[in-house]
């Protein structure tokens, strides 16, 4: 498998590892990999690219080898000077680019090899899944600043560790070890101290590489739109996209397999 290295900025880096592509996000002047507002345009460029790739079959973020990333970087003069309107449009245009990760027609995975607070973890929050190392930590520790989590995480949190939990850990500004963060279902995977975790994100997630794209899209939506819609708009949504799938030429694929008791072979193509 070639693996190509494509350096998007000194910030963040994509890698494609077919059929995987890593997202890596890495400031060098920055030993707390913090995130600035110019780096939400560069993700959303990125994005563009992957969207456009059909060889992807998944996606994974991470940060460096010391920590995934802990939010907002709140000195920088880009956030520190900002008005109330202008730190609204900040929160809005983060929300628009998590929104379109946590929209991709793939699965998503965060591999956090370090820390991950405030923005950091709201970016882990948007991902389909997240594996972690041992030696990990997550929080919103906005609270402590005399703010709130801007990027989703007051939403998304709870739906991953229920309504109590994600309560406190944003008011108290509580930090969490990977293993509790484990124990609450709010990562799938734990990975031994010193192993990599973007490997072991692929390992993890090489099952869905051979799935149909097309299947593996109306399968994202439908659970996705089962948090968002009363049981019966939910079930009209899932009829609708059972529907869209099986006019697909992937149901045709799978189907003659099964029939011939064979493995399919699905193409990459969306069709």
């Amino acid at each position: 498998m070639e693996e190509t290295k494509l350096k998007e900025t000194k910030d963040i880096n994509l890698e494609l590892d077919y059929p995987y592509a890593v997202i890596r996000i890495d400031r060098e002047d920055n030993n707390y990999n913090t995130l600035i507002p110019s780096m939400v345009g560069e993700m959303d460029g990125i994005l563009n690219k992957i969207e456009r790739d059909q060889e992807i079959r998944v996606l994974i973020l991470t940060g460096n080898d010391r920590v995934f990333s802990t939010g907002v970087d709140v000195s920088h003069p880009s956030i520190y000077e900002m008005d109330p309107m202008q730190a609204r449009y900040f929160s809005r245009l983060g929300k628009v680019m998590f929104g379109r990760l946590e929209q991709l027609d793939i699965p998503t995975i965060a591999a956090v090899n370090g820390t991950a607070l405030g923005g950091g973890l709201e970016i882990c929050l948007t991902c389909d899944f997240r594996i972690a190392s041992e030696r990990a930590m997550f929080g919103l520790p906005e609270s402590n600043l005399g703010i709130i989590p801007g990027w989703g995480g007051t939403q998304r949190l709870l739906k991953h560790i229920g309504y109590a939990k994600a309560l406190e850990m944003i008011l108290a500004g509580n930090i969490i070890k990977a293993r509790e963060a484990y124990e609450t279902g709010l990562i799938q995977e734990l990975v031994p101290k010193g192993e990599d975790v973007v490997e072991a994100a692929k390992k993890w997630s090489e099952r869905f590489t051979t799935r149909s794209r097309v299947a593996i899209a109306m399968c994202k939506k439908a659970v996705r739109m089962a948090s968002e819609l009363p049981l019966k708009y939910g079930e009209e949504f899932e009829a609708e996209l059972f529907g869209m799938a099986w006019a697909s030429k992937h149901r045709d694929i799978g189907i003659e397999a099964f029939r011939n008791r064979k493995k399919p072979e699905f193409p990459t193509e969306f069709e």
